[in-house]
């Protein structure tokens, strides 16, 4: 069988007929609604909140004098300015003026956006009318503390957060290991909070099994992250949900919580993909995540859930900037035991939570499941395998190297777009993973 990549620089892979298991992905629609209807359709059922434009128009007297429109960056390919269009109807027609919107972008800790990358995200219309700032995560100045949740966490979040009138969150719904889905609060947590919330938060994953969180909406994760965004003040989301092709499928609107529960249900109906049983070998592309290893990370989470103990990941994804722009030290830690990233930490070795749990989730599978072999152009061979993973240049040579691991007689997944996907194995009961 021949297999191509959704990179043209990447040649294709010839893998024996017998070997093959299938070629797996998530659906594509087949008659896909316009956008802006489907966004409309969301703002005008908003769940759990009234419309957008009363809000706007009841948030204070006299109406909301600074609306934050808060959006995903780059590394997500959420097509905001096909959603951004309906939303700003709905504010104008409440009479809120330009002057009284503006927009920050939910970096998290990743680099900021250039302005070509803003102008691709929001539009360059909606770019150059209004306001748009990259949170500054790395500055204590950018956020201020407004409150302390139940669980004794201290709320930092992006000073123009704290002090708009109304917040509305944008982006995209999927499945997600650490949270188990993306969307609702996360656009201010991590989004826009500030590096000891944004630590917080992620180290809550850090013990929590995988069957708790994965595919399940409300898990441990989320509820901290629910209760850090309400904290901080997130009024309304507007999430979509999208197919394979990054075709929009669905959009809800409203509560942080109730909107984004039926966004879930939404998202599961789309991405969940079955596969009659773990493989042997899983060849696996990161598409569209794929401007560092820290995003690619996504696919290897989810083909983690697939392939057997003892087997053979390989994971194609160009990672043009390498591990990571902004959290470079990943190099000189790699990626040890689980149980030796959490001593790091006691010991202040590993200064960021957030980089201790991605190390974390690529230890679980890396160290304790399966052989990684990365190929990649964005990555020297010298600083994969110091992280402790195996280097292919070519995925064909990378295949040799999985029969090698996992027998000539080895089953073979190939797994298109695999971040994007929620796996479920068939012969383990067909619920969740």
């Amino acid at each position: 069988m021949d297999y191509t990549f959704p990179y043209p620089d990447v040649p294709r892979l010839v893998v024996p007929d017998g070997n093959v298991m299938g070629v797996f992905a998530a659906k594509e629609c087949r008659s896909c609604g316009d956008p802006a209807e489907i966004v409309r359709s969301a703002l005008a059922a908003p769940i759990g909140t009234p419309p957008l434009g009363e809000l706007a128009r009841t948030c204070r007297p006299g109406g909301a004098k600074g609306v934050l429109l808060v959006v995903d960056d780059v590394s997500r390919p959420t097509p905001v300015h096909l959603v951004l269009p309906p939303i700003l109807d709905e504010l104008h027609a409440a009479g809120i003026a330009d002057a009284a919107i503006e927009f920050l972008l939910a970096l998290g800790s990743h680099r900021f956006m250039t302005r070509a990358e803003i102008d691709a995200k929001l539009g360059s219309a909606i770019a150059a009318r209004y306001p748009v700032h990259n949170h500054d995560w790395k500055d204590p100045g950018s956020c201020e503390l407004i409150g302390r949740t139940a669980q004794g966490v201290d709320v930092w979040i992006n000073r123009r957060v704290a002090r708009a009138d109304l917040v509305v969150g944008v982006g995209r719904i999927m499945p997600l290991e650490v949270s188990g889905f993306t969307g609702g609060g996360k656009i201010l947590v991590p989004g826009v909070c500030g590096k000891l919330t944004n630590d917080e938060m992620h180290w809550t994953r850090m013990d929590v099994p995988d069957e708790q969180v994965i595919g399940r909406r409300d898990n441990p994760v989320r509820a901290s992250i629910d209760a850090l965004a309400r904290e901080a003040g997130l009024d309304f989301i507007v999430n979509v949900v999208m197919d394979s092709r990054g075709r929009l499928l669905h959009a809800v609107a409203g509560d942080m919580v109730e909107a984004h529960r039926r966004g879930c249900a939404l998202a599961l109906e789309a991405h969940a993909v079955r596969f009659p049983a773990e493989a042997d070998i899983v060849v696996a592309d990161s598409y569209p995540f794929d401007i560092e290893f820290w995003q690619a990370n996504k696919a290897l989470d989810q083909a983690g859930l697939v392939v057997r103990r003892g087997g053979a990941l390989i994971l194609v994804s160009p990672c043009t900037e390498g591990f990571s722009a902004t959290h470079r030290e990943l190099i000189d830690f790699g990626y040890p035991p689980v149980e030796e990233i959490k001593r790091m930490v006691a010991e202040g070795r590993i200064v960021s939570k957030v980089v201790a749990v991605h190390m974390a989730q690529v230890s679980r599978i890396a160290r304790e499941r399966a052989t990684v072999i990365l190929v990649t152009r964005g990555i020297s061979e010298a600083d994969v395998r110091k992280v402790g993973l195996e280097y292919a240049a070519t995925p064909q040579e990378a295949l040799g190297r999985a029969f090698e691991i996992a027998g000539k007689a080895a089953k073979v997944a190939l797994v298109r777009g695999a971040a994007e996907m929620l796996p479920i194995i068939e012969s383990e009961g067909g619920g969740h993973p």
